[in-house]
């Protein structure tokens, strides 16, 4: 009973603190498209309506836009599709702006009261209308004063340097683009020395991802020998992210996903052979480049300075006087959602991972999906998905109860042998298995439903914790006849810390249940768990807590009925 009692204290806390703390950082990482509107949850922006014939698409620029003249003043274009809306300037040909439609920056709360100590906090918050307020939509650009932005261009080479920041004319002032719609917007820019860029951008309206061509016509009379550069960048400080703690630099190198957390690089980092893709990972959200022809380039990633990230994919180039290199490019700025990502076909959707136990997390997730297309509250999904796996498990965890059960009868005796054998080890040892095999009891039995179990908690814990799915999804959202909020975001901690206090209390209820060891000192270390765990709960997502929270009321449940009807 001792060694039962000190493994599930070691691995409770090893789960807690090693996947709490140290994280699995391949998370995804809270909706794809905003649900139908909950009770007391800000509804989504209208989806455009539906089309009985397919749309005229729009088709690329018949002629390239006019060279930009000295003194010209810098424009900006605005893309619209039913996804997104992007901005982008002339400086460069680069993203300034670009903001997801059917995801919000934050819900509409105003602070009423906060009182925190240490890493504690209770936040008291009213909930606004959102038309009232004016929830923006979420900014995915983040740019650094003085900093290069998103997809800036530039060349450095023996006998030419090219600034990202270029003046480029622009074919049109604005592309607006409905579903099943493409279109492109092309810039255009000639160098002092008479070298010719020109940046295509290719959008679809159902898609996330856009493709980007790049054109470096040589028209000077030397060769140019060189790399062309083509950065991702942002400054987190400061955001949702930083804030988290989630961000950093996301890529698969030759099929090998690789990750750097901000604030980790002390250098510049050089990644080479096949570039998958590269980009920047702020938990729930993915900025990347998929290089389509470059077999060659290098990937960088620098930050420098501090919360400014820089990821650059360089590819050596040669041109000769009067010919044209060529690069082509998938970017993508969107929801870490698995459906989005697989629609751009190209492995984005490795940037999903929840870490050791991937292959159970994503059918969790699938499912999780399923039964909110159902219930249409990813509360409700979570509390149905627990008492499916406590269902799942209820025989072993049975067969657990029986046996710690039948350990407290047999306790006096096993403390008997041991003082009688206290000298002689291998003498002890034997009587106790003999007493064992007399009663029918494995002493271990008790922690086999844990270790079965563990795989799947640490799955679900990845899931809820970092799912996009989650992200602004609402349980509860506010105390009942009140507009004070409460569960209004699973991925959220609870900000009145309502729900850990009573999953806490119900960790005694179930530790006054359970059979206790025989050592009064292991005891007491038992009853310090529930201390321990609703501490480490109160910063948790709610989400996970709704989850740990059923998943004791069901084992009260079932423990009951054991003690009362089955031993």
């Amino acid at each position: 009973m001792e060694k039962r009692a000190l493994l599930a204290l070691a691995l409770s806390l090893a789960v807690f603190l090693i996947f709490a703390y140290m994280g699995q950082w391949g998370r995804q990482a809270p909706p794809p498209e905003t649900p139908a509107a909950k009770p007391g949850q800000p509804e989504a922006p209208p989806a455009p309506p539906a089309e009985t014939a397919p749309p005229p698409r729009a088709e690329v620029p018949p002629s390239p836009p006019v060279l930009p003249r000295p003194g010209r003043p810098v424009k900006e274009v605005v893309v619209e599709t039913p996804l997104f809306q992007a901005v982008f300037t002339e400086s460069g040909g680069c993203l300034k702006s670009l903001q997801l439609k059917n995801y919000r920056q934050s819900l509409p709360f105003q602070s009423l009261y906060s009182f925190s100590l240490g890493p504690v906090g209770f936040d008291v918050e009213h909930y606004q209308d959102p038309e009232k307020t004016g929830t923006r939509p979420k900014e995915l650009v983040y740019p650094g004063k003085g900093q290069e932005l998103p997809l800036s261009l530039g060349w450095e080479g023996k006998n030419l340097s090219l600034s990202p920041s270029l003046p480029y004319a622009a074919s049109q002032q604005k592309l607006i683009l409905k579903s099943g719609q493409s279109g492109a917007l092309q810039f255009q820019a000639r160098s002092p020395e008479g070298v010719l860029i020109s940046k295509i951008y290719k959008f679809k309206g159902d898609s996330y991802g856009f493709d980007l061509e790049v054109k470096v016509a040589n028209r000077t009379a030397q060769t140019l020998e060189g790399q062309l550069d083509l950065a991702l960048t942002a400054n987190y400080a400061g955001t949702e992210a930083a804030q988290g703690g989630t961000w950093g630099f996301h890529g698969s190198i030759n099929r090998s996903l690789e990750t750097i957390a901000a604030g980790k690089l002390k250098k510049l980092k050089t990644f080479s052979g096949k570039i998958d893709w590269a980009g920047l990972d702020e938990g729930y959200f993915l900025s990347a480049l998929v290089p389509l022809t470059a077999p060659k380039a290098v990937l960088t990633v620098n930050e420098a300075p501090a919360d400014f990230l820089t990821v650059t994919l360089r590819n050596p180039e040669t041109v000769a006087p009067g010919q044209e290199s060529q690069a082509a490019f998938t970017v993508y700025f969107g929801p870490k959602d698995l459906k989005d990502l697989k629609a751009v076909n190209l492995g984005l959707e490795r940037a999903v991972d929840f870490g050791w136990f991937d292959f159970l997390a994503k059918p969790f997730l699938y499912f999780l999906k399923f039964l909110d297309g159902y219930v249409h509250n990813y509360g409700w999904a979570i509390v149905i998905l627990t008492f499916i796996t406590r269902l799942v498990f209820w025989y072993p965890n049975h067969k657990s109860y029986v046996s710690m059960k039948t350990m407290q009868k047999i306790q006096p005796k096993v403390a008997k042998i041991r003082e009688k054998y206290k000298d002689d080890r291998e003498a002890m040892n034997k009587e106790l298995m003999a007493l064992y095999r007399t009663f029918k009891v494995n002493p271990v039995a008790g922690c086999l439903p844990m270790a079965l179990q563990l795989p799947v908690f640490i799955a679900l814990y990845n899931v809820l914790s970092y799912a996009i799915e989650l992200r602004h999804a609402s349980f509860i959202p506010t105390l009942p006849f009140t507009q004070i909020v409460w569960l209004a975001d699973l991925s959220a901690k609870d900000p009145l810390l309502i729900s850990p206090v009573i999953m806490g209390a119900s960790m005694v209820l179930q530790q006054k249940m359970t059979p206790s060891p025989g050592d009064p000192t292991q005891a007491k270390m038992m009853m310090l768990l529930p201390i321990v765990f609703t501490f480490l709960f109160l910063n948790f997502a709610s989400g996970l807590v709704v989850y740990w929270l059923v998943n004791n009321i069901l084992s009260i449940i079932q423990q009951y009925f054991t003690n009362k009807y089955i031993t």
